[in-house]
């Protein structure tokens, strides 16, 4: 399953939120030295129930808008 999501880093919480047919994920992590998108993966693999080893960054590494595949 591929999904896209845009990313707000150094939020105040870690959720995943779906606006206007968007998935948006609010991580606490900055977006420095992959952290950012290390957050949205963990938090794609708990929304999901799948491992975090097989949820992959396929579409904007320092990109707001991330596409992930797992």
């Amino acid at each position: 399953m591929r999904i896209r999501i845009h990313v707000h880093a150094r939020s105040s919480k870690n959720e995943i939120v779906e606006v206007g047919g968007l998935l948006h994920a609010y991580v606490t992590a900055p977006p420095l030295e992959n952290k950012a998108n290390l957050a949205v993966r963990d938090l794609i693999a708990k929304q999901y129930d799948v491992p975090k080893s097989s949820v992959t960054l396929i579409r904007g590494a320092q990109s707001a808008i991330k596409d992930f595949e797992f």
